[in-house]
C-alpha cells in the first residue's frame, strides 16, 4: 500500500501509518482550503497534505477498510531462532516439495503468482492474465486466513492442481481425488491432526475414496503417477483406459468413474 492521494476530490487517502483508506470529498467546497492555507502562509500543497492526514487519523469513513483477516499468523512471519515462523508462503514450497517428490517435477513453464484469499466459497486456481502468460494464482477461502488447519487443508490440495495446469476447470475425478488425497497426508505431515472426516462435501469425498481405493491396491501408486508425468500430460488427461493401464488392478466401473469430469 503506499502513501499519496489519488485524487483531491472524491478520492481516496490511503495512509502507510495507519493501513486505512479514508474518502475526502468532504474538502470540496466545504473546507476552504486557501482561506486557511494564507494566513498560516503554508505552500498550498504542504497544506493540503497536512489537513488531509489530519482527516485520515481522526476521521474514518469505512471501518470495513481494516483488513483483519490479513492478520494472522498465515501470512506474518516472526522472527525465530535461525529463521522465521511457517506462512502460506514457506507451506506453499514445502508443499510443492513434497509433492513433486511423491509425483514428479511440476511443469515449470507455469509461474505460480502466489497465495491470496477470495469471497468464493470453494478455493481454487486462477489465471489472472491472457493464457499464454501462462501465470498462476492459488485462491484460499476468506475463512481460511485464520483457520491453519482450513488454509493447509485447501493449500495442499491446490498444489496438487498445480503440477500441470492445463488453464482450466476440467480436472477428473482421478485429480480431484489426488489432490484431496495429498491434502490429507501433507495436512498430517504439517503436524495437525486431520482426518477423511474433515472432507465435507459429497463428491470430494466420493474422489479420495476412489484414490484411497487406488493405494490400497497399488502401494506404489505414487510412483506410478510419477512415471506417467514424465511424458508431459496433466492428471486429467487420463482417459478410462489408460488409468487401466496404469493401474491394472482396479476395475472398469471404477476406470470409468476416475474418469469423469469433475465439474460437470
Amino acid at each position: 500500500m503506499t502513501s499519496g492521494v489519488s485524487r483531491l476530490t472524491g478520492g481516496y487517502f490511503t495512509d502507510d501509518l495507519t493501513s486505512k483508506i479514508f474518502y475526502v470529498s468532504l474538502l470540496e467546497k466545504k473546507l476552504p482550503m486557501k482561506n486557511l492555507v494564507d494566513p498560516l502562509r503554508f505552500p498550498g500543497w504542504l497544506a493540503g497534505y497536512v489537513l488531509l492526514l489530519l482527516i485520515s487519523i481522526i476521521v474514518p469513513v469505512n471501518s470495513q477498510a481494516k483488513d483483519t483477516q490479513l492478520c494472522s499468523p498465515q501470512v506474518i512471519a516472526h522472527p525465530i531462532k535461525g529463521g522465521y515462523t511457517w506462512t502460506l508462503a514457506s507451506r506453499l514450497g514445502k508443499f510443492l516439495e513434497m509433492a513433486e517428490s511423491e509425483y514428479g517435477e511440476r511443469d515449470k513453464s507455469w509461474t505460480i503468482l502466489g497465495v491470496e484469499f477470495t469471497d468464493e466459497k470453494q478455493p481454487s486456481n486462477w489465471y489472472p492474465f491472457d493464457s499464454t502468460e501462462k501465470d498462476i494464482i492459488i485462491q484460499l477461502t476468506s475463512d481460511a486466513a485464520n483457520n491453519e488447519k482450513k488454509a493447509l487443508f485447501q493449500l495442499s490440495h491446490e498444489v496438487i492442481h498445480v503440477l500441470s495446469p492445463n488453464g482450466t476447470r476440467k480436472a477428473t475425478y482421478f485429480e480431484e481425488g489426488l489432490a484431496t488425497y495429498f491434502s490429507i497426508q501433507a495436512t498430517r505431515q504439517a503436524g495437525i491432526d486431520i482426518s477423511p472426516s474433515y472432507i465435507t462435501s459429497a463428491k470430494y469425498h466420493r474422489a479420495y475414496y476412489l484414490l484411497e481405493k487406488i493405494y490400497q491396491l497399488h502401494p506404489d501408486a505414487s510412483q506410478r503417477i510419477a512415471t506417467f508425468r514424465k511424458s508431459g500430460q496433466s492428471l486429467s488427461t487420463l482417459s478410462a483406459t489408460g488409468l487401466r493401464q496404469l493401474f491394472p488392478r482396479i476395475d472398469a466401473t471404477t476406470a470409468r468413474e476416475l474418469a469423469r469430469r469433475f465439474h460437470e
